[in-house]
């Protein structure tokens, strides 16, 4: 058995239906094969993580508002994540070294610890990938670059596939009991809703109605008192499962031969492994004409160093290539771009030969590349401005209602500006170094700008209106969170008059 110990950092707290276990005792399950494979995994919890793409000043732009964006996330109760989490370990060793074999370590490149160059102790990220990429590009010169996107890639997992490539791994026929179990509850999973689960539980319902009688739902308790366990276990058969008949359960499945949970700690490493043999067919394509491939989970790159009508071929190809590997897997036309460089001078000069993504440059792992310079693409920057609202929102109507009595001019000279921007701006003394835990935005460019060097210059100017911004954020949402309370007193004021006094009462 490999040497590997779960610490006491990696206990889960967060609400679900499991007890929380003692770190000596969840080391002894996951460790133990006979206990994984008896182990009854209870289902997932599922939320949707949504978000509106930020524009500003819509109205100027000329453009629709974006779509909002929702992603299913799942996640398992603490005991099933920490299997999750030894079995990704096991697998992952096996995994890297079926990668070494094949000689292609450096094409699959999401999930994946791979130490910098200059401190074997860090890993890279997004920054360091897309680096090498744009230095890829500048290397080759004149080039062609296919940026494809799958779509809802977790979701379109074939499950049969999947396990031949599990036993392939563990050099196996058939699943051990242990990784079969593992493998069982990570594809023919259950799971539930947590709204309707809290729900039912008594943590989520009306806390109050509109003026024609509609209720208006939200959590009845804070987070902090939401039970670590849910509900006993013979709620959870009643209420949850629906054992009794009084209630109808809540459990849901998954209904298809197809699709794993994003949230669950193996399903990373199972998504870079389902594409293994499509790494090796795209990279003996990229080496063989020169060039080069990466995949960062569902983004696929090549750069290759031939003329555009071969280029555009070749990304015409790319959904049957892939179709190959599943019948579920399908490439976005709109997030899918091809982008060919032309070397004038002391530059690249970048033109988008297919696709909607990539007018300006190539756009990868968050950054734009025009063939000179290197900036943050705009919809990084718009998540950082509807980040900004949000939590200018957030603050103002905190304000508001700490200070009752003070009006706007008041309450702009009593709010803490400086705190605020912290969330966001820049750090005194960042170091480069520092545990993401300690970033914000600002500091995130800073790295950015200091792994581009020189052609990354660019992208401090990009934010240079944060501070600026973000002051007029919050003024707005001040006056904003005002108005909604003047409204709100009036409408209590107004449902005060209209109630009969005591006196008319007693006379009715």
């Amino acid at each position: 058995m490999t040497a590997w110990a779960l610490r006491a950092r990696d206990l889960k707290h967060y609400p679900h239906f499991d007890q929380a276990l003692k770190l000596a005792e969840a080391n002894s399950l996951v460790t133990d094969p006979v206990r994984v494979a008896q182990n009854s995994f209870f289902p997932l919890l599922r939320y949707s993580k949504t978000w509106q793409p930020f524009r500003h000043k819509p109205e100027k732009s000329g453009k629709p508002r974006p779509k909002a964006k929702e992603r299913p996330i799942r996640y398992a109760a603490r005991r099933d994540a920490y299997i999750f989490a030894f079995y990704r370990h096991l697998l992952s060793l096996h995994y890297e070294a079926e990668l070494t074999r094949l000689g292609i370590s450096g094409c699959p490149i999401a999930y994946r610890r791979i130490p910098t160059h200059s401190d074997a102790r860090r890993g890279k990220c997004n920054i360091h990938f897309a680096r090498e990429a744009f230095d890829r590009i500048r290397e080759l010169g004149d080039c062609c670059v296919a940026a494809i996107d799958i779509s809802s890639y977790f979701e379109s997992i074939d499950h049969e596939r999947l396990k031949a490539l599990w036993c392939r791994l563990l050099d196996v026929e058939r699943l051990p009991p242990d990784h079969f179990a593992v493998f069982k509850n990570v594809t023919s999973y259950r799971f539930v809703e947590r709204i309707e689960l809290y729900t039912r539980l008594g943590f989520y319902g009306a806390k109050k109605t509109t003026k024609s009688g509609k209720p208006i739902n939200g959590y009845l308790v804070p987070y902090k008192a939401v039970p670590t366990q849910l509900c006993s276990p013979q709620d959870f058969r009643q209420k949850v499962l629906g054992k009794n008949g009084l209630y109808p359960s809540l459990v849901q499945k998954n209904p298809h031969g197809y699709g794993i949970p994003q949230g669950v700690p193996i399903s990373d490493l199972l998504a870079n492994l389902y594409l293994l043999d499509f790494d090796v067919e795209m990279n003996k394509l990229a080496v063989g004409l020169g060039g080069s491939y990466f995949r960062y989970s569902d983004d696929i790159l090549l750069i290759l160093p031939v003329h555009a009508p071969e280029a555009v071929a070749i990304m015409e190809s790319l959904p049957e290539r892939i179709k190959k590997f599943g019948d579920q897997l399908l490439i976005k036309p709109e997030k899918s771009s091809l982008v060919q460089y032309k070397v004038q001078g002391d530059r690249q000069a970048a033109k988008l030969l297919a696709g909607k993504q990539g007018k300006n440059g190539l756009e990868y792992l968050g950054f734009r590349y025009d063939g000179k310079n290197v900036y943050l693409r705009d919809s990084t920057v718009s998540n950082l401005y509807r980040k900004v609202a949000y939590a200018a929102r957030s603050y103002a109507d905190a304000t508001v209602r700490r200070y009752p009595g003070k009006d706007y001019a008041e309450l702009c000279r009593t709010f803490n500006f400086e705190q605020f921007i912290k969330k966001f701006g820049r750090v005194e003394n960042f170091e480069p170094k520092s545990a993401k835990s300690q970033w914000t935005f600002w500091t995130y460019v800073s790295r950015s700008t200091a792994v581009f060097g020189p052609q990354g210059k660019t992208i401090t100017s990009q934010v240079r209106r944060l501070r600026k911004i973000a002051k007029h954020r919050i003024k707005s949402e001040l006056a904003f969170a005002l108005e909604r309370r003047a409204k709100s007193e009036k409408a209590s004021s107004s449902a005060i008059s209209r109630a009969p006094s005591r006196e008319l009462t007693k006379l009715l």
